[in-house]
């Protein structure tokens, strides 16, 4: 049984998924908004990424402070959309390396899963668009369906998904080989008890 927590990083609404033995225990997205008339200003966009981060982490370790569950044994991150230009592609980039680094500092593995590789993996198809994978995530725990309100935390739930597979958890879905294989382009870090 593990835990692992799945982290679609955005500035305005991060998907964070925990799941303990293949089974969501928190969905939510958090958002740091810019504060109008700094957006542009470099102090407040690196104040944003800083609020953005530890709100991602604080949400977390709340949520273990309250369940009494120990911090993720894996945390997976979608990687970056390296083609996508957008104005905010610096402030998601910096995000992203902040987070990365905090949850490196904390000694947690993480896996990083590409976009495409993301939506490979929840729908069957690379270039599935954010309905799809939504769809997709709501259908592995109707029970949990409302809790899965956006695709960013559809996203998260997907990416937690592929780590809980990575570490032998049981599937909501009948296993075949090709849950195996939509996730081989997925850069894992080596666990100490992960199935071989």
């Amino acid at each position: 049984m593990a835990t692992v927590v799945g982290i679609d990083p955005s500035l305005s609404s991060a998907g964070i998924a925990v799941l303990v033995d293949g089974r969501p225990r928190l969905l939510r997205a958090v958002g740091s908004p810019a504060i109008p008339g700094l957006a542009g200003h470099y102090p407040e966009r690196s104040d944003r990424i800083g609020r953005q981060c530890r709100q991602i982490l604080t949400t977390i370790d709340t949520w273990t402070e309250h369940t009494g569950n120990h911090w993720p044994e894996l945390a997976v991150i979608e990687g970056q959309a390296y083609g996508a230009n957008m104005p905010s592609t610096s402030e998601r980039s910096g995000l992203w390396w902040r987070l990365y680094a905090s949850l490196r500092g904390r000694g947690v593995p993480i896996a990083v899963i590409a976009p495409k590789t993301r939506a490979l993996w929840a729908t069957g198809h690379g270039d599935a668009d954010k309905p799809a994978v939504l769809t997709a995530a709501r259908s592995w725990w109707p029970w949990a369906a409302g809790h899965i309100r956006n695709h960013d935390i559809a996203d998260a739930a997907a990416l937690a998904l592929a780590g809980a597979l990575h570490c032998g958890d049981p599937m909501p879905f009948p296993l075949k080989p090709q849950h195996h294989n939509r996730l081989k382009a997925a850069q894992w870090p080596q666990l100490e008890n992960a199935p071989r």
